[in-house]
């Protein structure tokens, strides 16, 4: 009887246990749990803020294939010119793997073969970009590498320009929708991957290349209205790969897959799960005034938003936002007008869906004697 009772006790108590655990999962949406997403990582993120609608092993390092591809034409665009002219070496024309078929001294214009590292997910193209902007491919991968830390994805490790396999290459699914956040926002990296055909010269050709988007999306725009990008990729040490973006509603979201029996289908998945249970809601307007500190010497500086920033929400969570401003009280030293002095956090139950940069709305020089100015400005301006 009493080993009856003690395992009812316990059974009862890991019944609790258990509900409590679900109880506590993040919630999606009302039909999250059934996306039935196979990728070995997965995620969904909203282009504007940076909030993640949906994961699935978000931080699991994993191989990107050739989504490396929009890290190496994005950095390539910030530092390159796209006009200049790319003279294609003896390395770059026998980097293997899909290729435009470059001979070693070919000449192409940067922008050309921006287009064939996109679409065509070429190698030896992005082979020729990277030594055209670093000089060589290992100073390009340096340079690929701090920029990746700088975007924030620091779960993230580069070998070279193009994904061909290497086990320390690797990323995170949320890392790959970060990257492809910030490239989104260059508009020539947005219009690139937003391309379904484009034809470049072919030197020592009577015809040109043509180069078809390897992305399904883009390829077939009837799979998803609205969609406007990114990148696949795959190898066979990282399976199917997919970077996707689609934009419906002034909201556009990220969706990335790892290593998916089906990416097409499955970013398809995300995207229409994220339209339907989201919509975008504005957070703040740049320059809208959101607290102020005070300059020794001199009075009050405003506290301004630096950009306008909206976020995806579901229904009924527009009531619950809750924002917070991390700033200093006072300071003691110059500053500048545009200066970072702060942020601005917004929550919804205790999950950050947004941050904005605070900046100080005026220039004060010399605080001590710009109070004097002030001072003597504002006695002037009463008695006139």
């Amino acid at each position: 009887m009493k080993m009856r009772f003690n395992k009812y006790i316990t059974t009862t108590i890991l019944i609790c246990f258990l509900l409590c655990f679900i109880w506590t999962l993040p919630t999606f949406g009302e039909d999250a749990r059934s996306l039935d997403i196979y990728a070995e990582g997965a995620v969904l993120m909203d282009a504007e803020s940076g909030r993640v609608l949906w994961a699935k092993n978000p931080h699991k390092r994993l191989y990107p294939a050739s989504t490396t591809k929009i890290l190496t034409a994005v950095l390539a665009i910030e530092k390159g010119k796209l006009d200049s002219t790319v003279v294609v070496s003896r390395e770059a024309a026998e980097t293997e793997g899909s290729a435009i078929w470059l001979k070693e001294g070919e000449r192409l214009t940067l922008e050309d073969l921006l287009y064939a590292v996109l679409l065509s997910s070429a190698n030896d193209a992005a082979e020729a970009v990277a030594e055209h902007i670093g000089g060589t491919q290992e100073n390009f991968v340096r340079m690929m590498n701090e920029k990746a830390k700088a975007i924030g994805a620091r779960d993230s490790h580069f070998e070279n320009p193009h994904g061909l396999h290497e086990e320390s290459h690797y990323t995170t699914a949320y890392d790959l929708a970060l990257i492809a956040r910030y490239a989104m926002t260059n508009s020539t990296f947005e219009k690139i991957v937003a391309t379904e055909k484009k034809i470049i010269p072919w030197e020592g050709h009577d015809w040109s290349r043509l180069l078809i988007n390897k992305n399904n999306l883009i390829r077939n725009p009837k799979l998803f209205p609205g969609a406007d990008g990114i990148k696949n990729g795959y190898t066979k040490a990282a399976g199917n790969c997919l970077v996707a973006s689609a934009t419906r509603n002034g909201m556009r979201l990220i969706a990335v897959v790892l290593n998916a029996p089906n990416a097409t289908g499955e970013v398809i998945k995300l995207l229409d799960y994220g339209f339907k249970n989201f919509s975008k809601e504005k957070l703040v307007n740049k320059g809208e005034i959101l607290g102020s500190f005070k300059v020794e010497g001199y009075g009050r500086v405003n506290l301004v938003a630096s950009k306008t920033m909206g976020a995806a929400l579901r229904e009924g969570e527009k009531n619950r936002i809750k924002a917070v401003v991390y700033a200093p009280k006072k300071i003691d030293h110059s500053v500048r007008k545009g200066d970072i002095m702060g942020k601005i956090k917004f929550t919804v139950d205790g999950e950050t869906i947004a941050v904005v940069d605070l900046v100080a709305a005026e220039t004060v020089k010399n605080p001590w004697l710009s109070g004097l100015l002030k001072v003597f400005l504002d006695v002037f301006s009463f008695w006139a």
